[in-house]
């Protein structure tokens, strides 16, 4: 190997790594039909979590993802203030929205299906979600790995106990989940 190679290989961070989410460049976000006409989105403004990361061994790969309920937004005080009752997520009562992941199954470089317990409003189910690596880098003050993930899937919302509003309110959830992670 040259020099110059070796100096380059040396220079690529190591990706393989237990990373921490960072909450300010993280998302959650939803998407759900409203009076059988148009889409209503909303976000969840607090995202935790852990990742453990190996591109080379998606076996050991594990997540764990908790979202604050009572962060739920959907631009509007009273709509929030609605969101936040008991008719739909009842944080006093369920403060998180949970994911934990079981196994990770590489589908492609940097794509997986991940399959965990995802647990709303009490309710846990199994489910298993499409992953999309979105990037890997260095954080620029930290020097240190950091790493993106994103995953679109559906929820139907009458299995976690979240029924208001049936007949106005679609029961199909699309569910957009982008995290950035740094290396701890």
């Amino acid at each position: 190997m040259t020099r110059s190679l070796l100096l380059a290989a040396l220079a690529i961070p190591a990706f393989a790594a237990d990373y921490a989410v960072d909450d300010d460049h993280s998302a959650a976000l939803f998407r759900i039909q409203h009076m059988g006409a148009g889409m209503f989105w909303g976000t969840f403004q607090t995202v935790t979590g852990e990742l453990s990361y190996d591109p080379a061994n998606p076996a050991g790969n594990k997540v764990s993802i908790s979202i604050k309920a009572d962060s739920v937004s959907g631009g509007q005080a009273d709509l929030e203030k609605h969101l936040k009752s008991n008719d739909f997520f009842d944080v006093k009562q369920f403060p998180t929205l949970t994911f934990v992941s079981k196994s990770f199954t590489r589908k492609a470089d940097g794509q997986y299906d991940v399959a965990g317990d995802l647990t709303i409003h009490g309710v846990t189910k199994a489910v298993t979600v499409p992953v999309v690596r979105t990037g890997m880098s260095t954080h620029l003050m930290k020097k240190v790995p950091m790493i993106g993930f994103e995953s679109v899937f559906e929820i139907d919302r009458n299995d976690f106990g979240l029924k208001y509003g049936a007949g106005a309110i679609g029961d199909k959830v699309r569910v957009t989940l982008a995290i950035e992670a740094i290396s701890k």
